[in-house]
């Protein structure tokens, strides 16, 4: 249950003097040949809607008419990104925060994207990072998480174990479960390390955080990502939903601060790399990185590079403000 490349190169860098754990490990852990799997509760599904749709997005675009009015899923993201190549993988070191989520349905995250396909033709995507969302978890606590879609978010994927397709073999991480720690404003910073790679003998696409291998995507679950992605994508997003001309919504991004704020005020991302085809890892410079912001009124992001940590992006936003009503 482990990858049969040689291409494990633990390259955490730095000297920690913190570890990254999950609330459920105060309690103990798991024994050997066992995994940890958060509990499906009667109130989980009873906040979802329908078992259908539990531990499941919205396809897109999402409508609902309500008394006579239109509610629409309105997605916000800073991101950036690689394209039109051929990759085995990303690499990068996110920062965990808590940011305020206003409503049961709405989400912050920040997290990677591996990407091939398009949404008209059926976008296949491997996802991971940390989450706050209460509609699935039942709090607002960030969360690490992994998602998978193979036809655009339609009929299939899922988050974390929630239906077949991620294969877990860590018996120390579990995926939906809470970080012990996040990051405050001009405190304590806390990140972790998180890679997708693809395995080139199996095909697998394997999960890392830090250096525990949580499992693997099987690639005939993506089948447009059997041989590689075409994109990686770093970044956070929002998800609210909007009344007819309705004002935008106070949900945090990040650290719940513009990215000018800089290191200890607003949340990053950090040593970025992507994996190319021979599974070695590329830093790409900030030149050849592409950005998409979809509100930078409300949202905002800064990219640069340094010895130290590499190419990186501070991001973020505190939604509705003057500039953003």
């Amino acid at each position: 249950m482990r990858p049969k490349s040689n291409w494990i190169r633990d390259k955490t860098g730095g000297n920690k003097t913190y570890i990254i754990h999950q609330l459920w490990r105060t309690k103990g852990e798991c024994p050997e040949n066992t995994i940890p799997i958060r509990r499906t509760t009667r109130d989980d599904l009873i906040r979802s809607g329908s078992i259908k749709n539990y531990g499941r997005k919205s396809p897109p675009p999402t409508i609902y008419h309500t008394d006579g009015v239109q509610t629409e899923e309105v997605h916000e993201h800073t991101c950036v990104y690689v394209d039109y190549g051929q990759f085995h993988g990303s690499k990068s070191r996110i920062s965990i925060w808590k940011p305020n989520v206003l409503r049961t349905r709405e989400f912050s995250l920040a997290q990677t994207w591996v990407v091939n396909g398009d949404w008209d033709t059926g976008l296949n995507t491997l996802e991971s990072g940390w989450q706050i969302l209460h509609a699935l978890y039942g709090d607002k606590n960030p969360r690490l998480f992994a998602y998978w879609t193979g036809d655009t978010y339609q009929e299939t994927g899922c988050y974390n174990l929630d239906c077949p397709g991620f294969v877990q073999v860590s018996r120390h991480i579990s995926l939906g479960a809470a970080l012990n720690t996040f990051s405050t404003y001009n405190g304590e910073q806390y990140d972790f390390l998180l890679t997708i790679e693809k395995d080139q003998e199996t095909g697998l696409w394997w999960l890392k955080f830090e250096t525990y291998l949580i499992g693997y995507w099987p690639s005939f679950i993506v089948p447009k990502l059997a041989v590689s992605a075409r994109k990686i994508v770093w970044g956070g997003e929002i998800v609210y939903y909007t009344r007819g001309q309705g004002t935008h919504t106070l949900t945090q991004m990040g650290s719940g601060h513009f990215a000018e704020k800089g290191f200890r005020k607003a949340a990053y991302f950090n040593s970025l790399e992507y994996i190319d085809t021979s599974n070695y890892p590329i830093t790409p410079s900030p030149q050849h990185l592409e950005a998409a912001v979809t509100r930078p009124e409300c949202y905002n992001l800064m990219v640069g590079s340094s010895q130290r940590w590499g190419t990186y992006f501070f991001y973020g936003g505190p939604g509705r403000n003057p500039q953003c009503p």
